[in-house]
């Protein structure tokens, strides 16, 4: 066998994949792909679990990785004490692994076929905020303030046009064209580029932030080309996002989780409610496959029924 971290052939003139020298080799692969950096960091922690499994059995080569190794990787994670999705979280970058080696001719067999990272029908829906939260949520922020202004034109972006959060910190200024009344999502999932509407409530705050705010904010840094800064014209980064939406959740008192993705939730959900065609969700929300947008279709008549029981004037009768 060869030593770890080099890659070339072993005893008997046999290639070896080394395990090191391979898991690096992909995690290269995701960044050149244009993979979000949140989800080269989900995979790269789980590749590096399973690495570390590997080493545990004294394998080193990757091609002693077989189906039934795989099986019981996958045991050992279902046995964990953690929620379905996070068990998934650590089987999918395994499989995207596997099928990228056999796409690159280093392996004629994925182990990993036939394996399924958990059964999607037992998946729960995240939480879904209803209207009136809504707008609770969305007065927070004190618009006597450069940044709470900016921020209730990052929550209304979110809410409007339900982009996910990798993609609202990588537009760029001349991504919004209000004229159009249009965002340009040029770094969409799987590298995939799309145009998404922006409602009128959003058009006002972005158009607010674009003339007053962000000019502010750029001064210390005129080159920034990023849409969404703070207050040292430094692009905005994910955990800003997270804290300020968390905070508002609480000065709102809303009682559910709410995260820039419940957003992304909320808005799809609202468009079913309202009579929006399924595909144009689906092209919204970038999804590649319909059962993805489906799956909101969970949440809808839950919503519904509480909104029914709520306002229904039958209710008390």
């Amino acid at each position: 066998m060869v030593k770890a971290g080099k890659q070339g052939a072993g005893r008997g003139g046999v290639i070896v994949l080394d395990v090191v020298v391979t898991i690096a080799e992909f995690k290269n692969q995701l960044k050149s792909q244009g993979y979000a950096a949140s989800t080269i960091e989900g995979y790269s922690k789980n590749l590096d679990l399973f690495r570390r499994y590997l080493e545990e059995r004294h394998i080193n080569d990757i091609r002693r990785v077989n189906h039934q190794f795989i099986l019981d990787y996958q045991e050992k994670v279902m046995s964990e004490s953690i929620a379905m999705e996070s068990k998934a979280l650590k089987i999918r970058p395994l499989k995207r692994l596997f099928e990228y080696l056999v796409e690159t001719h280093r392996l004629l067999i994925n182990p990993t076929e036939g394996i399924v990272e958990t059964c999607r029908r037992s998946r729960k829906i995240g939480p879904v905020l209803i209207l009136e939260e809504v707008k609770r949520l969305l007065d927070q922020p004190n618009l006597s303030l450069r940044t709470h202004i900016r921020d209730r034109a990052i929550m209304e972006a979110l809410y409007s046009t339900g982009i996910r959060l990798d993609e609202l910190l990588s537009l760029e200024v001349y991504h919004v064209d209000l004229k159009d009344k249009v965002l340009y999502i040029r770094k969409g999932k799987g590298k995939k580029q799309r145009v998404v509407p922006l409602g009128k409530n959003a058009i006002k705050y972005l158009k607010e932030y674009l003339a007053k705010i962000r000019p502010w904010h750029a001064r210390k840094n005129p080159r920034q080309r990023r849409l969404f800064l703070n207050h040292s014209g430094l692009a905005m980064t994910s955990a800003n996002v997270q804290y300020l939406i968390r905070k508002y959740r609480i000065d709102a008192g809303i009682n559910k989780t709410v995260s820039p993705h419940t957003l992304r939730r909320t808005c799809a959900t609202h468009l079913l409610q309202n009579g929006a065609d399924i595909r144009y969700i689906q092209k919204l929300l970038g999804h590649k496959h319909l059962k993805t947008t489906q799956a909101y279709t969970k949440v809808m008549p839950v919503e519904v029924k509480n909104t029914h029981d709520k306002t229904h004037p039958g209710k008390d009768l």
